[in-house]
């Protein structure tokens, strides 16, 4: 546009020069203070939109630069102060910067934490600042947030009453690699320590927590809440139990006992408890792959003493990634509380009640990868869950929302 303007310019005051009327003398005089206050008009113009485009980029780099401080989303500190260094940098190398004024904030968009970096600049223009009155002002606004990090392995998703993580006695949660995750608090009591990648709550943390939780966190919403969790259509059945193959099929079950030396195998597929419950005793062995335990309000599952349990989950169908589940009406504590559960890999999902693990020795340390999300999750007695994360040694898939999370930022404003 400059350079039309010019060519422009050029070509009348050639035409004029030429001309030797008077009137063409007089009229050339009047038009070049008008051609002149143009021209700076459309330099100065196109300066202020060059300056506006470089001021919205630092801005999104900016935001980009203090998302992933966000991860540990403690009180946003970190995130502010690294948005502002990024911005001070780029700033200094700008030769003709224009004032600025420098806002940081965390805000909340579509349920996402993020940083916003507003920039709002003042230039002077070249008419000493009376076209425009007070100068050029324009503005550099973005928005980011962190995409992930760290996976996530324990959700405790309740964030009211009793529904909170807690641990007694002298239990261990053990994810070395990943996150876990309160919306509620985080209470370690007695000799029990939560050792993880990283350890977060919206609440409070308070116990042997390593490292320090991190506290203020954004709330994580439950990822597995439009799963459809219904029971299935029918009564139970005994004969999906065959006892002189020790197998025992898909289906709706009716009460099982798996006690003394027995050893049974589920076969693949969906495994209904809704109303009976599901014992291994004694020294019996339960194992299974590419199975899920769907468990109802009246159903249970009871491993205990020496009962080993070797579970690995369901890798197809619409429960795939899921190794035990209860049903949307469990409103009552479900309990894990055996010696032996050496494998449990997949999602443990239950989204109403109260998971509670006993025991006296290591739980799930066999399993390739476990993610716990529960409406709140309590470790009494000894026992010491391992969460390992080693997702690519599964078949079992990882279901959305938990596990790997895309590392970096990214804009959502």
């Amino acid at each position: 546009m400059i350079r039309r303007l010019q060519r422009r310019v050029r070509a009348l005051t050639h035409r004029l020069l030429r001309e030797t009327q008077g009137t063409i003398a007089l009229n050339f005089a009047l038009a070049v203070p008008a051609i002149a206050l143009l021209s700076l008009g459309a330099i100065d113009l196109y300066a202020v939109t060059t300056a506006q485009t470089r001021l919205q980029a630092i801005a999104d780099a900016g935001a980009l630069a203090g998302a992933p401080a966000l991860a540990l989303a403690v009180d946003g500190t970190a995130a502010r102060e690294r948005s502002a260094s990024f911005v001070a940098g780029q700033l200094s190398e700008w030769s003709d910067a224009p004032t600025v004024v420098e806002t940081y904030e965390i805000v909340t968009q579509g349920g996402q934490r993020g940083i916003r970096v507003l920039l709002q600049a003042n230039r002077e223009s070249f008419f000493v600042n009376m076209l425009p009155p007070g100068g050029w002002n324009f503005v550099g606004d973005a928005t980011a947030t962190t995409a992930g990090l760290v996976p996530l392995c324990v959700l405790n998703t309740a964030n009211a009453g009793d529904r909170l993580l807690e641990l007694a006695t002298r239990s261990r949660i053990e994810a070395p690699e990943c996150l876990v995750h309160s919306n509620h608090t985080i209470t370690v009591k007695d000799r029990s320590e939560i050792r993880g990648e990283a350890i977060q709550a919206v609440g409070a943390a308070s116990g042997n927590i390593v490292p320090s939780a991190g506290t203020g966190a954004a709330r994580i919403e439950d990822p597995f809440a439009s799963l459809s969790l219904n029971r299935p259509i029918g009564a139970c059945s005994t004969a999906n139990v065959n006892t002189s193959t020790k197998r025992i099929q898909p289906g709706r079950h009716c009460a099982i006992t798996i006690t003394g030396n027995d050893s049974y195998i589920l076969e693949p597929g969906e495994h209904w408890f809704v109303n009976g419950a599901l014992t291994v005793s004694g020294t019996a062995t339960l194992t299974g792959e590419d199975v899920v335990l769907l468990v109802g309000q009246n159903g249970r599952l009871i491993f205990s003493g020496d009962g080993r349990v070797d579970l690995i989950g369901r890798q197809s169908g619409p429960y795939a990634g899921l190794v035990i589940a209860a049903l949307r009406e469990h409103d009552e504590k479900m309990t894990i509380n055996s010696t032996r559960v050496e494998r449990l890999e997949g999602a443990i999902y239950v989204p109403n009640a109260i998971l509670e693990i006993g025991g006296t020795t290591d739980v799930a340390r066999q399993s390739a990868w476990t993610v716990i999300v529960a409406a709140s999750l309590m470790l009494k007695g000894s026992p010491n869950v391992f969460i390992n994360a080693d997702y690519g040694a599964s078949d079992v898939p990882v279901p959305g929302g938990v596990g790997p999370r895309p590392s970096g930022s990214r804009l959502i404003n």
